[in-house]
């Protein structure tokens, strides 16, 4: 069965939480909000919403391509759509925003102050030439879209007003498989593939991505390699960039760049980094040589239970630093486990390490009772191993936390997430110094709400801590009360020597502390790059790349 795109919400409209669901989550809900009512205002219908009138028509020239409905989600392989062209009301929303607290609050006030004039889905390496050679004829903006899930504000039209119009450009026709080399464990992929699409071709073969960002349903592998993404087990199998053997670019005049395959090399600085990261505005990538794996055939997870996170995070360190290697080590503070646990009906207290170990060749048990044992010699507690309890409760949570998100938002309730990364020598003073601050934002601009924290990826030199903060907003003004938490959490974040984002990109929310974090002599050496590669400045405008 094929699922449908949800224009105003998260992924697909059928996997949207039922009523019996929204019920029982919002009587959880109003229980930590008991002093305030919850007045429940739904997203209003696509149709119903107020946007710019599109700038231009579609040239003669593609009206074979000319439609009003967008194709149905590609779950399977190659083939199933042509090239089109859609300036509807509806295509033109479904692809003016991501999926971030900000883009599903700004569809909530009915109005788009930005959106692209015209939507286009090429079918072919020739297509998109064809629609960049007239894009860069004309000065039009081009938006590069994947899945649409950015969070971070990177598929937004924001800082394309001064060009002429706006072409946001759907990359999910480009979605072969073009080559799987099981000797080299490399896949060759065009970029506009869905995560579960492409681990569907691999497993005959034995092979997986074993890349599971919260977005693996809705997201390509472009847009993992242009936001530099990391999955649910990336603690043992890298961020996505590590992972890159070689890419292919195209250039808004036609050029064409693809690097070697290699395994590596030190012939300059490696081009394959220039377009990791780069979100679209360097060159369109087209296609993706991606190290794959072996499918796991021996699994071992457990949890363990710490009195406080502070016994957790130092547990952690030693685990990374023993060179011990878990696919998995998460931590929830006492806060994220809490609430998690609330959320699936079963009350928890403390902070939570999961540690989950896999292979495809040997047993994993006496890595995860090496592991196990430095987390006891560090307070920890073991409860449970295999797939029951609370891991298991966190685990089935996990892809559902963003529907969760869209319910809460029904009623009024700020809820979002900004992750970072950290030395480990500056643990626990920044968890708690970036929690307190972005605690003192909710309060002070909503009244009521809390914060958590969970880790997601481990390094010997430092942890990814991913925050999470709910509040009580009021409907009409969520965006600008989640811009003054949000501002105030980057700069605590900032202030206390993190990254502004560890892999969901910098994308438009984050632009304005780009400086704090790239040096200047960097930053001008992109901006000549993109004057190289991108004279007109068409590609994904107003990201940091302008300074």
């Amino acid at each position: 069965m094929q699922a449908t795109r949800n224009p105003t919400g998260w992924g697909y409209v059928e996997q949207a939480l039922k009523p019996e669901e929204r019920k029982r989550l919002m009587g959880t809900i109003g229980s930590v909000f008991s002093s305030q009512r919850l007045e429940e205002r739904p997203a209003p219908p696509v149709e119903a919403i107020e946007l710019p009138r599109s700038r231009i028509g579609i040239p003669a020239r593609f009206a074979k391509w000319r439609t009003d409905s967008f194709p149905p989600p590609l779950h399977t392989a190659p083939g199933a759509v042509q090239s089109w062209m859609s300036d509807s009301p509806q295509e033109r929303v479904l692809h003016a925003l991501g999926r971030s607290f900000r883009d599903l609050a700004q569809l909530r006030t009915g109005k788009l102050p930005v959106a692209p004039d015209v939507v286009a889905r090429p079918a072919s390496l020739e297509d998109l030439e064809i629609l960049l050679e007239w894009a860069n004829a004309e000065g039009y903006a081009v938006i590069p879209f994947g899945g649409g899930s950015s969070v971070v504000g990177g598929v937004t039209p924001e800082g394309t007003e001064q060009f002429p119009a706006c072409l946001a450009l759907d990359l999910q026709g480009l979605n072969r498989v073009l080559e799987i080399n099981p000797r080299d464990r490399v896949v060759h992929a065009e970029a506009g593939i869905l995560g579960p699409a492409l681990d569907e071709i691999l497993r005959p073969q034995g092979l997986t991505v074993r890349h599971y960002p919260q977005s693996y349903y809705h997201s390509t592998l472009g847009g993992w390699v242009a936001a530099r993404g990391a999955g649910h087990f990336s603690t043992l199998h890298a961020k996505i960039e590590d992972r890159v053997q070689a890419l292919s670019v195209m250039l808004p005049d036609g050029r064409r760049a693809q690097t070697r395959a290699l395994p590596a090399s030190s012939v300059g600085p490696d081009p394959n980094r220039l377009w990791c990261g780069s979100e679209g505005a360097l060159g369109i990538i087209t296609d993706v040589r991606l190290r794959v794996l072996p499918v796991p055939q021996h699994t071992a997870t457990a949890g363990v239970l710490f009195n406080t996170f502070e016994q957790a995070l130092e547990a952690a360190r030693e685990i990374v630093q023993a060179g011990l290697w878990p696919a998995q080590l998460r931590l929830l503070d006492p806060f994220e486990h809490m609430m998690s646990s609330l959320l699936a009906g079963r009350p928890a207290s403390g902070a939570l390490m999961i540690i989950g170990y896999e292979s495809a060749t040997r047993e994993v048990e006496s890595a995860l009772k090496a592991a196990v044992a430095v987390a006891q010699a560090n307070g920890g507690q073991p409860r449970e191993s295999g797939r029951e309890g609370a891991t298991q409760a966190w685990r089935e949570a996990f892809f559902r936390q963003p529907y969760i998100r869209d319910t809460l938002l029904d009623y009024g309730i700020i809820a979002e997430t900004f992750e970072t990364a950290v030395p480990w020598s500056r643990l626990p003073d920044f968890y708690r110094n970036v929690r307190q601050a972005t605690l003192d934002a909710v309060l002070k601009t909503c009244g009521a709400g809390g914060v958590n924290c969970r880790t997601t990826h481990a390094y010997p030199d430092g942890i990814s801590l991913y925050f999470s903060f709910f509040a009580h907003g009021r409907h009409g003004a969520l965006v600008e009360q989640w811009a003054e938490i949000k501002a105030a959490a980057t700069e605590a974040v900032m202030a206390n020597g993190g990254t502004a984002s560890h892999h969901h990109a910098m994308g438009r929310d984050h632009k304005r502390w780009a400086k704090q974090e790239i040096p200047a002599a960097f930053r001008a050496a992109i901006r000549g790059a993109k004057r190289e590669l991108d004279p007109k400045g068409i590609l994904n405008p107003g990201l940091w790349f302008e300074d």
